[in-house]
Formats: C-alpha cells, structure tokens, sequence
C-alpha cells in the first residue's frame, strides 16, 4: 500500500468520480483506475460501486476512509516533526467564523495581526455556527470560531470571547418609551424578527427561553432572516423587535438609530469558541493566529 494510492482514494472519495479525481490530481484516469484496482487486491475488498454516474464508497470504502485519513494525517504530523520545517510565519490561514465574530470581531484583530505578519493571508468565510464546526471537522477550516459548539470529541476548543443577545427596536413609538429591561412576557407579546435556524444567536435564544418554560413555538416570529444586519435594518425600519448580539449592535445603539433592551430573568450570555481539530497539523501561520487571538480576547476581557 502506498500514501498516493491513499491521497488518490480519498480525492475519488471527495470528487465522487475517478474522472474529477484524476484531474484535480494531474494524471490520467487510467492511472487513478490502475492504483484503485491495485488497492483494492490488496485490500481484498471493492472500495467504490456505480451509483448512475458517481463511485459512491462501499461499506468497506467507507470504514477504509477513516483510516486512509488518519494515516495521511498522521504521515504529516510525522513530516513536521522529523523534517527541518521552516519556522517563518508566512501562507494562507482559512478562517470560518459564524456572522458575529465574522462581521464585528474579527476585522477588529486581523489589521494588527498582518501587520506584524505581512506574508500571512487570511482567507475568511461566514457561516452560521453549525456549518463552521463541520468545516473544521471535515478539514476545510484551518481555524474556527463559533457562538454554540457541536458534537465531536475531534474537535478542540478554547473560550474566545463574551457576548450578550439583546433585543433592538426602532427608537420611535411605544418602544421609545420602554426601560431598559423587559419582561419575557411583554417580548412574548410582541412581533419578533430573528436569525435562521442554525444560527448561534437564534440557539441561545430559544434555549435560554426553553429553561424558563417558554418553548420557540411561543414566539411570535414574523420573519426569520439570514443576516444580523437584515435584522438590524428591519427591527430600524419598524417590523418588530430584533433578535441580535449585543455586539453587533454597538453601532447602532451609541447612534441612537436602535434601542436595545435587555430581558429579565433570562440567561442570554453566551460565549464565542476558537475550534480547531485535534488531527489537523497546524501551520506556524495558523498557530500564530489562534495565540494571538486567545491573548487579544484575554486582553478584552480584563
């Protein structure tokens, strides 16, 4: 068994077809076919079945995927170790963070970051918190950070930084009359605008109503929207009360063009995670980046 017949199995098992495999790995489908009959012998086992145009994974296929990817991971694990590595701290880092850190953390701590490091890219994508821990678990994400961790010993984490949900209204009328605070049954009562299933803010939320007895199903939601600056501007332009982190809303608050209120008797703190996997071989880029932004958190925080 050799390491490219490893890498070639796992980009047929990524691709879905020898054909995209062999051309994302420079070489001709005959030679991908041959290395794949040739594992398959020793393995005495069909690794991959016509499912109409696809090679989907066999039983045996997929059990093989797990340890073809150990090994893989474990032969770059042992390279870093024995090899002179070079310690320049340089390359690509692909970040994946959930809207809040994404839109109004992150680009507070990257400037100061590249500057100090100018040959790091950092490659940043937005998602909500579900995706962002499978991207990371899947390897696609060099670095995570999330509002609600998933399940999965294989991923490590380490507390990031604070937050609180609050509700934002439009300045004018009734809610231009509010306290700060409210009570759970005067939000009950009012039309809601929130953020999609699958968003951390959106977890917190019904989770911290389900321990006061309160089940989503409750709420009287009017629209539930893909962005926390979707819902700022609607909850501005009148529709409800918006559901968002106290975070993003720093803007629109010392502007006065929101209100915002906190609701009583309710937990709605919740706390933001840098994730990594525990198999993936960080780059010094990468590793830099985690330090430096677990020491600009604490920073923040004291």
């Amino acid at each position: 068994m050799e390491l490219k017949q490893l890498e070639m199995f796992l980009e047929i098992a990524r691709q879905g077809t020898f054909t995209e495999a062999a051309k994302t790995l420079y070489i001709s489908q005959p030679t991908i076919s041959m290395q794949m009959a040739a594992l398959e012998k020793e393995l005495g086992a069909k690794l991959f079945e016509r499912q109409g145009r696809r090679n989907a994974l066999t039983p045996a296929g997929k059990m093989f995927l797990r340890y073809a990817t150990d090994i893989l991971m474990l032969r770059a694990k042992a390279v870093k170790a024995v090899s002179a590595y070079s310690r320049e701290i340089a390359g690509t880092v692909n970040v994946w963070a959930s809207s809040v850190p994404a839109d109004y953390l992150l680009p507070r701590f990257l400037p100061d970051f590249l500057r100090q490091h100018p040959r790091v890219f950092i490659n940043l994508a937005r998602s909500d918190s579900q995706e962002v821990w499978e991207k990371v678990a899947g390897y696609a994400a060099d670095l995570g950070v999330v509002g609600t961790l998933g399940d999965g010993a294989e991923i490590g984490y380490v507390p990031f930084l604070a937050d609180h949900i609050i509700v934002v209204a439009a300045p004018e009328g009734k809610y231009g009359r509010w306290g700060p605070e409210i009570g759970v049954e005067t939000l009950l009562a009012e039309p809601l605008v929130v953020r999609e299933v699958g968003s951390g803010t959106q977890h917190t939320f019904e989770q911290a109503l389900a321990e006061k007895g309160f089940p989503a199903a409750t709420l009287h939601v009017v629209a539930r929207l893909q962005s926390t600056e979707a819902v700022k501007a609607a909850a501005a332009a009148g529709l409800g009360l918006g559901v968002i982190s106290e975070l993003a809303a720093r803007r629109e608050l010392a502007a006065g063009t929101l209100r915002g209120f906190r609701v009583k008797d309710l937990n709605l703190r919740r706390q933001f995670y840098l994730i990594t996997h525990k198999q993936k071989v960080l780059s010094p880029a990468t590793e830099a980046l985690r330090c430096y932004l677990i020491e600009k958190a604490g920073e923040e925080e004291t």
